[in-house]
C-alpha cells in the first residue's frame, strides 16, 4: 500500500525553495545527511519547525514535471536511472537505506538541462526498494516516447530483470550498461535485438517485413498485454483517413484544445427586394489571452494546460530573457476558471504582487497582472472583456 505523506512547500524571501515533509522521530540518518551531504541525495539543511524535515529544492524540477508535457528519449531514461542506481549505491556507505528513498516521480528531482538526478531520503518512509523500482518502470513506459525501440526495450528489459528471484542492485545496472554499451563498442557475444541485417538483399529484407511484424510491434503488443490500462491511452489516431504508425506518447484528454473565435452571418434579404442589405459580420471573440504590458502584444491562450518559460520546444509562449526559467509556470482550466501554479521558478511568479508559492495555484480574474520574473502581463477571459475595463 502506498505511504501517505504529509508535505508542503515553502518559498522565502531570499528566493530559494524548500519541500517540507513531517517528522516525528529524531534519526542519525538527517544528522548524516546535513553533515556529510552525500552525492545525489536531496539537501536537508535545519528547520525551524522541529516536526519537519526540510529540503532544499532551489532550481530543481521534478520528474513528473520535466516530462508532464514531453515524452522522455532513450538518454533521458538512461541519465534517470543511472542517476538513481549510482545515489542508491553511494547512499550505502553512508548507512542510508535504499527503502528510505522515494522513488515517486514528484519526488525524484532533476536539475535542467544535464538531467542530474536528486533524490529525496525521508527517514520515515519504508516502502521495499523493489516495489517502488516496479511502479517507476512501470510510469517509465507511460513516458518514454514510444517511436524510440530502445527506449522501451531498455524499461522493459529492467522490468522484467526485476522480476527475478536473485534481482540486485548491480544486475540492474550491468543491463543497463549494456544495453547502452553495445551499441556504442560493439561488446562481443552480446545479443542485441535491434541488430541490423547485414548482406542481404533489398527483396528479401521486403518479404521478411511482410511476413514478420516489426521488433518494435511485437514488443508493444508485448508491453499491452502486461500494462493494459497504461497503453490503452496511446491508441494511434487517424490522420487524412489513414493510422499512424506510432501513438503519439501522451494522453488525448491532457490539453484541452479552446475554440477558436467563431464569425455569425446574419439572413439575407428576401429574394426579390428592392434594397441590397449588407450582410454583416459578428465576431464572437471567447479566447482568452495574455498582454505583454511591456510591449503590448497579445498572447492567445489556445490550449491548456499552458505553459511559459525560456525553453523552446517546451513552452507555449516563450519568454526570451535570463530571469525566465526554462519550466516558469502553467496556465490551467479547472470548473470553467483559470489558474496560474508557478513550477519552481528561480525568480518566482507573482498575481497581482502577491509571490506564488510552489505548486500553489491562483485563480486569475480579468485585469490582472501576472509576472514570470520580471516580465508582466495582463489576463483577459476575451476581448470585450479588455475593452470593458480600458475603453469605458
Amino acid at each position: 500500500m502506498e505511504q501517505i505523506l504529509e508535505e508542503d512547500y515553502k518559498k522565502e524571501t531570499d528566493g530559494k525553495s524548500y519541500l517540507l515533509l513531517r517528522k516525528t522521530k529524531r534519526s542519525y540518518e538527517q544528522a548524516m545527511i546535513q553533515e556529510a551531504m552525500p552525492a545525489g541525495v536531496l539537501p536537508m539543511v535545519k528547520s525551524e519547525q522541529e516536526n519537519h524535515y526540510k529540503y532544499d529544492i532551489t532550481g530543481r524540477k521534478t520528474l513528473s514535471m520535466t516530462f508532464e508535457r514531453v515524452p522522455m528519449n532513450a538518454e533521458q531514461v538512461q541519465k534517470v536511472l543511472q542517476g538513481i542506481f549510482a545515489t542508491v549505491e553511494r547512499a550505502r556507505e553512508y548507512l542510508l537505506l535504499e527503502e528510505h528513498f522515494i522513488l515517486r516521480p514528484d519526488y525524484i528531482f532533476l536539475r535542467i538541462p544535464e538531467y542530474e538526478v536528486t533524490l529525496c531520503y525521508y527517514p520515515e518512509y519504508g516502502v521495499p526498494f523493489s516495489e517502488q523500482l516496479g511502479k517507476l518502470f512501470e510510469m517509465l513506459l507511460n513516458r518514454v516516447d514510444y517511436r524510440e525501440e530502445k527506449a522501451i526495450a531498455l524499461v522493459y528489459t529492467l522490468y522484467m530483470q526485476l522480476q527475478e528471484p536473485d534481482m540486485t542492485l548491480e544486475r540492474l545496472q550491468e543491463k543497463l550498461s549494456a544495453h547502452f554499451g553495445e551499441e556504442r563498442k560493439g561488446v562481443s557475444g552480446a545479443v542485441r535485438v535491434d541488430a541490423p541485417v547485414k548482406e542481404e538483399r533489398t527483396e528479401n529484407i521486403e518479404e521478411k517485413s511482410r511476413k514478420k511484424p516489426s521488433f518494435l510491434e511485437r514488443l508493444r503488443e508485448e508491453v499491452s498485454l502486461k500494462f493494459p490500462l497504461q497503453t490503452e491511452e496511446r491508441k494511434p489516431r487517424s490522420v487524412a483517413g489513414k493510422k499512424s504508425v506510432f501513438p503519439t506518447g501522451k494522453k488525448q484528454t491532457e490539453r484541452e484544445e479552446v475554440q477558436q473565435p467563431s464569425y455569425v452571418m446574419e439572413s439575407a434579404p428576401e429574394w426579390g427586394s428592392q434594397h441590397t442589405r449588407v450582410i454583416s459580420v459578428k465576431r464572437e471573440n471567447k479566447m482568452p489571452f495574455l498582454v505583454s504590458e511591456e510591449t503590448g502584444e497579445s498572447i492567445p491562450l489556445t490550449k491548456f494546460p499552458f505553459y511559459i518559460g525560456s525553453l523552446a520546444g517546451y513552452a507555449d509562449y516563450v519568454i526570451q530573457s535570463d530571469t525566465v526559467s526554462r519550466f516558469h509556470a502553467k496556465l490551467f482550466k479547472k470548473d470553467g476558471e483559470l489558474f496560474a501554479v508557478d513550477l519552481n521558478s528561480t525568480n518566482g511568479t507573482k498575481v497581482n504582487g502577491q509571490l506564488l508559492n510552489i505548486q500553489e495555484s491562483v485563480r486569475l480574474l480579468a485585469g490582472d497582472s501576472i509576472c514570470f520574473a520580471d516580465r508582466t502581463y495582463h489576463y483577459f477571459a476575451g476581448a470585450e472583456e479588455r475593452d470593458s475595463l480600458f475603453y469605458r
